[in-house]
């Protein structure tokens, strides 16, 4: 067993945490940190939209639509409430039918299928790969039929997945494809930012994410069509848009230069002005999170490695932008309960897969439709990784879980 020596101030908060149950050793997020690092750069932004007294629609939301686009190499963005949103506005714009079919990783999060059902489509589940935790392109052709409107392709968590396969799938049924960035915004693939691959992505900005928002808030449409754009848009808020026909709305009910009017039904999903502020600041720093997170990834490789663990297999020729460190390990759970039990505030995702939800019943999906996910899935667990990670608290999480491994536990 390797034997690592940890600060003196790891071990006082170990020993708190054990004594008082107060504040975890390792957090799952370093949001905090992140505010008081940026502080002087939020407040006042924060301030100055407060002060304004415009907190929907205003020129921040704009800027970070213009922004954010520019970013990922893109010339149209719908900023909206949450990717969900995304996902909703960008169906409605495309004229999703009932029972239509999107095609997507069953090693996903429930907010994704859900969006499909909202609009009144149908989500297909496809297994993926053993490697990356991204969707399988051999097992696309399988889900492919007659009603099929979108593949969904998901860079699961953080890594891209294999765009120039799924696109060379799609093209060949005539698909377009919903490139999916919420856990990856950064990564990049031979060198380009992620965003870009498809006809179409989408970004979510919860408290979570690479790039988050202040709460649960925030969304984005992506795409090079301009008509897409405008139709997302208008459906995103409530509906609106320009009088296309000056008759049927008499021209006597509108003051000069108002010509919006209410053309079909929409949501209220436009992102809040403080939101916008907040993410414009984040975004000049997004390169040098990404960074941070790989340089922390290794961290990680290097004291796993001859560990009976399976650590991140990272594809040539990508970045991953390490929305998590995902690791898999045999008795799952006996050794999350170790680590969160130590003060490592580790987790799981996406369980049960998506195809055993019970929101996905009425589909007749059953255990063994999808084996990679479900192995995954009872093996997966997210260790903490964020810029303001520090050293002994990697030192600190590779030694608890050496100690879960080991059976050497207290």
């Amino acid at each position: 067993m390797h034997v690592r020596v940890l600060s003196m101030s790891i071990n006082k908060d170990y020993q708190q945490l054990r004594t008082t149950g107060e504040s975890p050793v390792v957090p799952w997020s370093g949001n905090a940190l992140q505010y008081r690092d940026l502080r002087e750069e939020l407040a006042p932004e924060i301030e100055r939209v407060l002060s304004s007294g415009k907190y929907v629609l205003n020129e921040d939301v704009a800027a970070f639509e213009e922004e954010f686009a520019a970013y990922c190499g893109v010339q149209h963005a719908v900023a909206v409430r949450s990717g969900s949103d995304a996902i909703a506005v960008l169906l409605r714009a495309l004229g999703m039918r009932s029972e239509d079919e999107v095609v997507l990783p069953a090693n996903s999060c429930s907010s994704e299928p859900n969006a499909i059902l909202l609009g009144g489509g149908k989500p297909i589940p496809v297994d993926i790969l053993a490697s990356t935790y991204n969707l399988d392109p051999d097992q696309i052709e399988g889900a492919i039929g007659p009603r099929t409107r979108l593949i969904h392709a998901v860079h699961a968590y953080g890594q891209p997945c294999d765009m120039e396969s799924i696109n060379r799938i799609a093209k060949h049924h005539g698909l377009p494809v919903l490139e999916d960035i919420a856990l990856a915004p950064g990564a990049r693939i031979n060198g380009e930012r992620v965003g870009r691959f498809g006809d179409f992505a989408i970004a979510s900005f919860g408290q979570g994410k690479i790039l988050n928002s202040a709460g649960n808030g925030g969304g984005i449409l992506l795409t090079n069509d301009g008509s897409v754009a405008e139709r997302a848009r208008s459906f995103a808020n409530y509906g609106g848009g320009v009088n296309p026909d000056p008759e049927h709305v008499r021209t006597t009910y509108l003051p000069p230069g108002r010509q919006r009017v209410w053309l079909q039904p929409g949501l209220n999903s436009s992102l809040d002005a403080i939101q916008a502020a907040i993410l414009r600041v984040k975004l000049r720093h997004l390169d040098r999170f990404v960074k941070a997170r790989a340089e922390r990834a290794r961290s990680y490789d290097s004291q796993l490695a001859g560990l009976d663990v399976i650590t991140p297999v990272i594809s040539d020729g990508v970045t991953s932008a390490y929305r998590g460190y995902i690791i898999r390990v045999k008795d799952r759970d006996r050794v999350l309960a170790h680590l969160q039990g130590s003060g490592v505030e580790a987790a799981t995702m996406y369980l049960p897969p998506v195809h055993l939800q019970p929101a996905m019943t009425r589909f007749g999906y059953s255990e063994s439709d999808f084996p990679v996910t479900e192995q995954v899935a009872r093996e997966l667990i997210v260790l903490p990784i964020y810029p303001e990670l520090t050293e002994d608290q990697i030192n600190y999480v590779t030694q608890t879980l050496e100690e879960a491994l080991s059976g050497d536990i207290i």
